[in-house]
């Protein structure tokens, strides 16, 4: 009997423990999913989101806090159609998370805010959730609770942030000037593409020059002072024999300050001027030549001078009565006697012989007259100029009996006048050249640095993309166009230097043709109601010649029918063609364009010749395509049958395929 007591006390021992455990349990869960749920009321409360209830035994999401969903809420399934399709397998990733047992998830999706209209009006939202699940066993989900904060503003921010970002780099990368930025401290944090190029880095963390400091290079030494930096704009030859740098370059160091007047970092600005500084020589060249052209002139009116003092003149007089003329070299004897009809016989045409015709009515009055004879007085046959003066003179009856006066030899007189002509045109024109050249330079360089400078001040005004993206390709345009304008001096000068060399070698123009063509074919469909006709009619050309001519030649002459076509096509191809027994490559470029009038087609070809002065360009390009033929010993041409049908300017070269690399 005791021991039925023992028991039985045990049991109900036992029991008691059991039931406090459970409700123990019981309480510590209820607490723990109210702290969650007061921890998502608290995030709702204090930042003024979304709070949904998913019932996952209903599969029915309903609004807690807040209008995310429609009043009376959304089936599950039909809630996954409005999340973004790329960012579906995120939000079930999340969804299985919390199914797991994870005590709380988040993810990051892209929701359709317009709902049953489906406009595709995204958001983005972030959704932290937790689950609550089913008291009796502990492991089935039964609620999700999901807090739903809206990132939209955040993240189009965040993407416009990029993009600008990504712009200004791509302006930094792509600018026609060198740059980079060095710390405080002189280390280089970033170089772009031209500064580069221009220092010859080896890779794009080139060890050499991050290794180095701005005050160490050997350029600023004791110049550029850590303690006191200021601005320093120089120009100066630059040599770094460990990347075999040897140019001319402009440079400039500006120290960059914070709003607290502190040091933050230095930029640095390189351009190589080696070129300019070529074309400056050149022009110097040019000036030294005007001027030895000056002395000359001086030289000629000199000569002129001294042949006006010791001209070759001889003495002559004339008797009507017996039709004869006498010549003195002196006064005294007589050096020859001639009649008139040998006399006129000497003359070249009129003047002169017509008055000795009808001597008594054409010689009563003095006579001054430049005529072209025959050699009178020495033993030649070339023509000689005579200036001629004759004054009648009469006798003791007042009769007119004949006539006196002096013929002067001016040919060499006349030949230096013609010379002096001719040089003080050529000095003119030269001069005329100069200016005009200097002029449309100024003119030409100017208009795409203002657009550049202009529009790269309102680039960062612009508030949409399009308008960024706008601004970007005018820019972009127009470096290009300044571009072209150098290179087109750049082998102006080396045309008058005659560095203009024409060096062939084996090359398989049908791949060069394509390359080239490929380039040009952007510059062409930016105009979409040009079409850009290739013909290429062979897969392998194989030749000796030299092609990055040919190549210039080709994009000048796209490059102008591109000025001078509005809409229909440019046809650019090449053939086989043998000339004057020679094989040859005639290369072609057709357009639909303004068209050349005929009496302008023999002058396209001549230099700073533009048919539209409203064109930009310096008339130099098909000038230089001529010279780049010449030197090839080939030819060059244009055919168009007047203004508006059209043009087709030609290049033809010789030159033999080949069978083999």
């Amino acid at each position: 009997m005791q021991l039925l007591i023992v028991i039985l006390t045990l049991i109900v021992l036992i029991t008691g423990m059991i039931l406090n455990r459970i409700t123990l349990f019981s309480i510590r869960r209820n607490t723990e999913r109210a702290k969650d749920m007061a921890v998502i009321m608290q995030h709702t409360l204090n930042e003024n989101n979304y709070v949904i209830k998913l019932s996952m035994q209903q599969r029915h999401a309903m609004n807690l806090y807040g209008n995310f969903l429609p009043p009376e809420g959304m089936n599950y399934d039909l809630s996954i159609d409005f999340i973004h399709p790329d960012d579906r397998h995120l939000y079930m990733e999340f969804m299985s998370q919390l199914v797991k047992g994870a005590k709380s998830s988040e993810c990051m999706f892209r929701w359709d805010k317009s709902l049953d209209k489906h406009e595709h009006n995204w958001m983005y939202i972030r959704d932290i959730g937790i689950v609550e699940f089913d008291e009796a066993d502990g492991k089935t989900p039964r609620n999700f609770y999901c807090t739903l904060y809206d990132e939209t503003d955040k993240m189009l921010l965040e993407q416009e942030e990029h993009e600008l970002t990504d712009r200004y780099r791509k302006l930094f990368e792509q600018s026609i000037v060198g740059q980079g930025f060095y710390d405080k401290k002189g280390c280089l944090l970033t170089a772009n593409q031209k500064m580069r190029e221009i220092l010859h880095f080896q890779g794009e963390h080139d060890p050499f020059y991050f290794d180095y400091t701005l005050f160490d290079l050997p350029t600023f030494r004791n110049i550029l002072y850590d303690k006191a930096p200021e601005d320093i704009y120089m120009c100066t030859k630059s040599m770094i024999y460990e990347r075999n740098v040897n140019c001319y370059t402009e440079l400039r160091v500006h120290p960059i300050y914070n709003e607290n007047k502190e040091l933050e970092m230095y930029t640095l600005y390189i351009r190589d001027v080696s070129q300019e500084r070529e074309l400056y020589l050149q022009q110097k060249k040019n000036e030294e030549q005007i001027q030895r052209t000056n002395n000359e002139i001086a030289k000629y009116e000199n000569e002129l001078k001294y042949l006006l003092e010791s001209v070759d003149m001889r003495f002559f007089r004339t008797s009507f009565a017996k039709r004869e003329v006498t010549l003195h070299k002196e006064m005294s004897v007589p050096e020859k006697t001639m009649g008139f009809d040998e006399l006129i016989a000497h003359f070249v045409a009129g003047g002169f012989a017509e008055a000795l015709k009808d001597p008594y009515e054409r010689l009563k009055v003095p006579q001054s007259k430049l005529c072209q004879t025959h050699s009178l007085f020495h033993n030649s046959d070339e023509l000689e100029w005579n200036f001629i003066d004759s004054i009648p003179y009469y006798d003791q009856d007042g009769n007119l009996v004949g006539t006196y006066g002096v013929v002067r030899d001016v040919t060499k007189l006349i030949q230096k006048q013609e010379l002096l002509k001719q040089e003080t045109e050529r000095a003119n024109q030269a001069g005329m050249r100069k200016s005009s050249f200097l002029a449309s330079m100024s003119h030409e360089i100017r208009t795409p640095l203002n657009a550049i400078v202009g529009f790269s001040d309102v680039l960062a005004t612009m508030s949409t993309p399009e308008e960024r993206d706008h601004i970007i390709e005018v820019i972009s345009n127009n470096c290009d166009m300044l571009l072209r304008l150098l290179n087109d001096i750049l082998a102006l000068s080396s045309v008058d230097s005659g560095d203009l060399l024409i060096r062939p070698a084996k090359t398989d123009f049908a791949k060069v043709f394509d390359n080239v063509t490929d380039s040009l074919a952007d510059k062409v469909e930016k105009n979409p109601k040009i079409e850009f006709i290739v013909d290429n009619p062979y897969t392998s050309f194989i030749t000796t010649l030299d092609s990055g001519r040919v190549q210039q030649v080709i994009t000048n002459f796209v490059t102008n029918a591109i000025k001078y076509t509005h809409e229909g096509h440019i046809k650019i191809g090449y053939m086989k063609q043998t000339r004057h027994k020679q094989e040859g490559l005639y290369i072609y470029c057709q357009d639909t364009g303004d068209g050349i009038a005929k009496e302008h087609q023999a002058m396209v070809f001549d230099r700073f010749v533009k048919l539209n002065d409203f064109i930009q360009g310096t008339g130099l390009g098909l000038n230089i395509c001529k010279v780049i033929a010449d030197n090839c010993g080939g030819e060059i041409g244009v055919n168009s049958e007047g203004k508006g049908q059209g043009s087709t300017f030609w290049f033809w070269i010789p030159c033999q395929e080949e069978t083999t690399m």
